[in-house]
C-alpha cells in the first residue's frame, strides 16, 4: 500500500518560538503547532485493482531550527497525525487506510523577509496500514518531500501552508 499524496495546511500555532518571531537575523528556536491536514491517498493490490481515498485530520508538529546565517536555518522536527487516512477500497470491499502516522523531518528554511519564510522538507514517515476488516495490518515506512511557506502574524503566531508528497 502506498501513501501517494498528503497536503498539509497548518491553521495556526499554540506556541511559536523566537525562531520565527524575530527578524531574519535570528532564525534559531523551537516552534510547536496544531495542524489541519487534507490528504489524498491510493492503494493498489497484487490482483491489479486500485482506488483512492480522501481524508482530513488533526495533527501536531514540533521543530527546532538552528540559524546557519542571518537568512538560512536547518531544522529538525517531528509531526504526528491522529487521522485514519483513507487510501481507497479493494475489489473485495475492504477499505485500506494508514493510521497513527508520524514523521521525522529535516527542514531547511530561507527567510525572504522579516516575516516570510520558504521551507523545504525531507521526511522519514512511519504508520500502521490496515484494512477495515480487522484482519490485515502492517507497520509501514516511507519517504516524504515537501515545500511550504510560513508567515508570522505577530511575534508568537504564524500560519503556514505546505505540500508534501509521501511514498
Amino acid at each position: 500500500m502506498k501513501k501517494l499524496l498528503i497536503t498539509t495546511l497548518v491553521l495556526g500555532t499554540f506556541a511559536a518560538s523566537s525562531a520565527f518571531a524575530a527578524p531574519p537575523t535570528d532564525l534559531s528556536g523551537l516552534s510547536l503547532s496544531a495542524t489541519g491536514e487534507f490528504a489524498s491517498g491510493s492503494a493498489s493490490a497484487t490482483d491489479g485493482t486500485s482506488d483512492t481515498g480522501k481524508t482530513s485530520a488533526i495533527g501536531l508538529q514540533a521543530r527546532y531550527d538552528w540559524a546557519l546565517s542571518p537568512t538560512f536555518a536547518i531544522g529538525l522536527g517531528g509531526s504526528y497525525s491522529s487521522g485514519n487516512h483513507q487510501n481507497g477500497t479493494y475489489a473485495s470491499g475492504n477499505a485500506a487506510s494508514v493510521n497513527n502516522r508520524y514523521s521525522l523531518d529535516i527542514i531547511p528554511t530561507v527567510a525572504l523577509s522579516n516575516d516570510f519564510q520558504l521551507y523545504g522538507k525531507l521526511s522519514s514517515i512511519y504508520g500502521n496500514a490496515a484494512s477495515n476488516d480487522g484482519v490485515n495490518s502492517s507497520d509501514v515506512q516511507g519517504v516524504g518531500y515537501g515545500l511550504g511557506v510560513r508567515q508570522m502574524l505577530d511575534k508568537n503566531m504564524f500560519w503556514q501552508v505546505g505540500y508534501d508528497l509521501n511514498q
